[in-house]
């Protein structure tokens, strides 16, 4: 998955149809700025990932376990690396600050080096750590902690009761400014945004067999890549289509989270009656703006009514 990126490629050919990428500047783009993050072994096991703009990590010797703050944060820094050691968000993870866990404890390189067969995606294929393979007893059925088993089996992801507040960004990673003719200025104008919404899980998988999970909103908008349009026009002498994210509402920009803030204690664990009937908990119409994928819709949660005791 690293090395490919084959998730975020299947994402760019969903929302371009039915455009044929050949007839944009779409893999141009890809080079430029998507690639960046891709991974090759010596991005994790030499080097600082190419992204980071570092160097090498000790001279040139091979990392069996490299350094986590100068491999996996140079890609996942912006928000599970904040969230994960208490930069983003209301306090580190317990499994950090308690357990100074490290990212591979829980991912394994076997989960980073195996390659899927073409086509699949990420979610439906791609092995990933579930929290019942370190707790069992939490399983429910199983637990000893009446709440566990409220809900049944695949019900609720385990972050839904055991995170905190996350970061969100609400409009797209990139702009470009001009300003000045011949001048051309890269800004980011996301709005950071901390939430906390229960969403409905549409990437059901064997991996992911939550009916709700938490739900993190992508920084994507419309128009996030208009600007190739005019650039095509240049580079091609032809500009590129008006539409070129034309199927827009094809995919949420409310998707399935994997929050790395994880607690003991929350706000919404500590009864029956602090997530239900607590609308500002769940994805809801209301947190749809106009602009957004039709399909957030089907993200949207029904908020479940108070416990009369």
């Amino acid at each position: 998955m690293h090395y490919t990126l084959n998730g975020i490629m299947d994402i760019v050919k969903t929302i371009s149809q039915p455009h044929k990428l050949k007839d944009t500047l779409l893999p141009e783009a890809w080079k430029l700025d998507c690639a960046e993050c891709h991974a090759s072994c010596g991005s994790c096991h030499v080097a600082w990932p190419h992204v980071s703009k570092g160097g090498l990590i000790d001279r040139h010797r091979f990392q069996k376990k490299p350094p986590m703050e100068k491999t996996c944060f140079g890609c996942h820094g912006s928000r599970f690396a904040g969230e994960y050691v208490g930069f983003l968000g209301e306090n580190a993870d317990v499994h950090y600050s308690k357990g100074q866990m490290e990212c591979y404890d829980c991912h394994k390189g076997s989960q980073f080096h195996e390659t899927k067969p073409k086509g699949v995606k990420r979610y439906y294929a791609t092995e990933t750590p579930r929290c019942e393979q370190c707790h069992p007893d939490a399983v429910p059925g199983r637990s000893r902690i009446p709440m566990h088993n409220a809900h049944g089996k695949n019900v609720l992801a385990c972050q839904v009761c055991h995170a905190t507040t996350y970061f969100n960004c609400q409009n797209c990673h990139v702009s470009l400014d001009v300003k000045k003719e011949g001048e051309i200025k890269v800004i980011f104008p996301s709005d950071p945004l901390y939430t906390f919404k229960i969403g409905k899980n549409i990437d059901i998988g064997p991996n992911n067999p939550y009916k709700y999970n938490l739900v993190r909103h992508s920084p994507m908008r419309k128009d996030s890549l208009a600007s190739l349009r005019y650039f095509q026009a240049v580079i091609k002498g032809k500009p590129g289509p008006k539409d070129l994210i034309a199927n827009w509402d094809a995919l949420p920009t409310w998707n399935s989270a994997a929050v790395h803030s994880i607690q003991r204690k929350t706000r919404q664990n500590q009864s029956c009656n602090s997530c239900h009937g607590v609308k500002e908990l769940f994805l809801t119409k209301d947190d749809i703006r106009p602009e957004d994928p039709k399909a957030n819709y089907k993200v949207v949660a029904k908020v479940p009514p108070k416990i009369k005791k």
